[in-house]
């Protein structure tokens, strides 16, 4: 008849559903993007503590300058086990000998003091006498310093001429952490040093886990060296070295007290 209409043959429908295989393949591409999002995370994790470690010891750097010009000589270290002195260990007059490395006094450098596992390990410079960055030698008393600059210009001049020394706080110029008191090697001493630990890469542990490679003999004392403030890390070495030389010290105490 021509009022009907001719309709195709309908084709078998598909049950709704996934099969089997499908559930697997989203299964998989969910697992891997949850991995990739996962990793991103973790390396922005690792960024901002390595930013934060970064900015921690440049204030620290930029608080050290300001005790040296105040003061007209640098800190002495915190030599307690774990830093929570917060101070210089009795001053000048018990900061004698082999005590040139030790925690941050971040009350005497009028900071606060951080949690155990995000403090400082610092270094100074405390050659001969003449070269003591702690305890400079009062200048000539026939060239008169109104402002006392003149004993820490004079130290940090000496110990910019000075041969380096393994005795005193040191790093390899070649720029490798692990050349550290390997015979032969190149060594220089700054004015001082500061060792900002970000996490445990090297798995070591120890009283001081946060530091990694050479700055685990650094934290707790045996030894002076410390990686190049240059050296990149790597997959068991992410500290962060901040050193300031005895020429730019001296510069900059120049410059200021001018």
């Amino acid at each position: 008849m021509g009022g009907l209409s001719h309709r195709p043959p309908s084709t078998p429908r598909r049950d709704a559903g996934f099969t089997l295989v499908e559930l697997a393949v989203v299964v998989g591409v969910l697992g891997l993007l949850a991995m990739t999002m996962t990793s991103a995370f973790e390396g922005m994790g690792q960024a901002r503590q390595h930013n934060a470690a970064r900015a921690h010891a440049e204030s620290a750097r930029q608080a050290l300058r300001a005790f040296a010009i105040r003061n007209k000589r640098l800190p002495c270290p915190d030599t307690s086990p774990f830093g929570d002195l917060g101070r210089e260990a009795g001053g000048t007059s018990t900061c004698s000998g082999t005590a040139n490395t030790g925690w941050l006094p971040y009350e005497s450098l009028g900071l606060d003091t951080p949690v155990r596992a995000s403090r400082l390990r610092y270094g100074v410079y405390r050659g001969s006498a003449a070269s003591d960055l702690v305890a400079p030698q009062p200048t000539s008393v026939d060239a008169p310093d109104l402002e006392g600059s003149g004993g820490l210009v004079a130290a940090l001049a000496q110990g910019a001429k000075a041969a380096p020394s393994t005795l005193q706080p040191h790093y390899a110029t070649a720029g490798v952490e692990s050349h550290c008191g390997l015979i032969g090697s190149t060594f220089a001493n700054p004015a001082f040093v500061l060792v900002a630990p970000v996490a445990d890469r090297d798995g070591q542990g120890g009283n001081h886990p946060q530091f990694d490679g050479v700055h685990r003999e650094f934290a707790d004392g045996s030894d002076r060296c410390v990686a190049h403030p240059g050296y990149p890390g790597d997959a068991a070495f992410d500290d962060i070295v901040v050193a300031e030389s005895h020429t730019t010290l001296l510069g900059w105490v120049m410059t200021v007290v001018r």
